[in-house]
């Protein structure tokens, strides 16, 4: 019996030993197929890595961008505040300007009223004086 229990534990061996190769093999196979999901998942995690790596430095660069708009906004204003400021003072000066060109105005128009109405007067004289001046000379002609 010994020969023949020896064929018979040896393809119990044989037979565990291919149960055992075969959970072995099927547990490298699950191994190898997680590897290659892990792998794949790496490769776009890489790839995503890559895209938020450039959209990070495309917002950066359009902060830095928004920063000069909004410096250049900024000095804008102020230049614009300043130019405003600027003519608010000239307006007020030639407002000041022009109420005094009217007042003078005013005061010229007055004079020259003046001036008009006397020199009428002095036309009335002097009208009176050349009447007086040829009645003299017509007495003077009479009188020779």
């Amino acid at each position: 019996m010994k020969a023949r229990a020896l064929p018979i534990l040896n393809a119990i061996g044989c037979l565990a030993l291919t149960g055992l190769v075969v959970a072995q093999w099927r547990k490298e196979r699950a191994l190898d197929d997680a590897l290659a999901g892990m792998t794949s998942e790496l490769a776009a995690t890489r790839v995503q890595t890559a895209a938020q790596t450039a959209r990070r430095a495309a917002l950066e660069r359009d902060v830095a961008v928004l920063k000069e708009s909004l410096e250049a906004t900024r000095q804008a204003a102020a230049a614009s505040a300043r130019t405003l400021a600027e003519n608010t003072r000239a307006t007020t000066r030639l407002e000041t300007e022009l109420t005094a060109a009217g007042q003078q105005i005013t005061t010229w128009q007055a004079a020259l009223a003046a001036r008009d109405a006397r020199i009428r007067s002095l036309t009335d004289d002097l009208a009176a004086a050349r009447q007086r001046l040829d009645q003299a000379i017509a007495k003077l002609k009479t009188a020779r």
